[in-house]
Order: C-alpha cells, then structure tokens, then sequence
C-alpha cells in the first residue's frame, strides 16, 4: 500500500532541494586560492633574503614582458590578492617582482596592465631601476601562470543573487524564490 506525503513533508523536502542546488551553484569552479603566507608582500621579501626558497602566490598589475634567450620574464607590481588569488587593485600596491617562466610566452598577449598570478618558487633577489630609483626586485621562478581576462567579473562579485517574492490573482496566491547570476 503506498502512503501519502504530509504537506510539511513536502515543504521540508522541497525546502532542502533547493538550498541543495543553490549551494552548489554558488561554488566557484575556477577559485584558486593562494599558496604561501598571505602577509609575505614582494616589499618584504625583497628586503631580506630569508624568503627566497619559499613557495608563493604573488599577484598584480603587468609593467613589462621581455623574452629572453631561454625564458620570459615579467615585471609585476604587485597588489593584495582575494581569496581566489585575483588581485585587487584598489588597495595600495604590496611591492614589485619578476616573474620568471622558463621558455617562450608570447609578448603579445602580455599587454601592460594585465592582471596576472603567478605561484612559484622564490629563488633571489635582483637589484635593479625603476625609472631613476635602485629597486630590489624578488624573482619568482613560475610555475603557474595565470592570466585575468580584461572584463571579467571578480569572483565575489559572481555571487548569486536571492530575491523573494509573493504574488496573487485570480483567487491563487503563491510565492517563490529567484536566482539570478
């Protein structure tokens, strides 16, 4: 004999689906989230050498790409980087470093002003000039790369959006919950 679902069965039931879904469109399949300590900036690398040997996730602003004979290197300024490793430029920059990737990277693609990872291994310090300033750079030997595309979203700001609404017409009345992206 089959038995029938109580109506607060139901509700509970359809309740649980939905946060079910919902929890797992929230989940974000391309966060990355930083290697290394959080608090260790290119500033303060670059002042000591007890960080070289460490493995980093450093992030920033893109100031130059030179390929050279065996490997490109890029200039980065660095900014603090969310919990998915992008970094946010409206907080002040952390530093400078040079990100060095073993091979050909095609300049092109290497625009001034990209948002770029990298996590690496810090392997030394190189002095060096920006503009008319002596500057102490951290090299960071890549091994991620990352590229952000120019008009992507940042990854808080791809959150669901909730909205609750309750309608009638007609003698029915009724409610329902909306996601919108």
């Amino acid at each position: 004999m089959m038995q029938c679902i109580d109506r607060s069965e139901l509700r509970y039931f359809i309740a649980l689906s939905v946060v079910a879904v919902l929890a797992g469109c929230a989940t974000g399949g391309d966060c990355q989230a930083p290697v290394g300590d959080t608090q260790l900036t290119p500033t303060i690398a670059a002042a000591s050498e007890e960080s070289v040997g460490r493995y980093q996730t450093w992030g920033g602003l893109l100031v130059e790409a030179r390929n050279l004979e065996e490997s490109t290197e890029l200039e980065i300024v660095g900014y603090p980087l969310n919990r998915c490793g992008r970094p946010g430029t409206s907080a002040g920059p952390v530093g400078r470093f040079i990100l060095v990737q073993q091979g050909y990277l095609e300049t092109a693609d290497l625009k001034p002003g990209r948002k770029v990872t990298a996590t690496g291994r810090i392997s030394g310090i190189r002095k060096g000039r920006v503009g008319e300033t002596d500057y102490r750079f951290p090299i960071l030997d890549g091994g991620a790369l990352r590229l952000w595309p120019q008009d992507s979203v940042d990854q808080a700001d791809r959150r669901p959006r909730f909205s609750i609404g309750v309608g009638g017409g007609s003698g029915w009345s009724g409610g329902g919950v909306g996601v919108w992206f």
